[in-house]
């Protein structure tokens, strides 16, 4: 398997390995020896046979979630600045 992904990641690094011919990449693809299975699934650029091979997810999310400032939409000061006020009025 992990011949599998090595491979997959090389490809995506090197922009000349895309350009390959089929000869090339059915020659590189059997020299991996991953078995008939994966074998298959790249030679016929399968993702979905592919993915179910490496047992990877149908579907990945991200989500981002910005920080939320206090209830009247101000953002409080941070305690850095806080104590930097304390001290010059100390100071004073």
């Amino acid at each position: 398997m992990s011949n599998v992904i090595q491979f997959l990641e090389s490809m995506g690094k090197n922009a000349a390995l895309s350009d390959m011919s089929p000869e090339q990449y059915a020659t590189a693809v059997k020299a991996l020896n991953v078995g008939d299975v994966a074998e298959h699934a790249l030679l016929n650029r399968d993702h979905a046979a592919l993915n179910d091979f490496l047992g990877g997810r149908m579907k990945m999310m991200m989500m981002l979630v910005p920080a939320e400032d206090d209830e009247q939409g101000e953002k409080k000061p941070d305690e850095d600045e806080d104590k930097e006020q304390q001290d010059s009025s100390q100071a004073n």
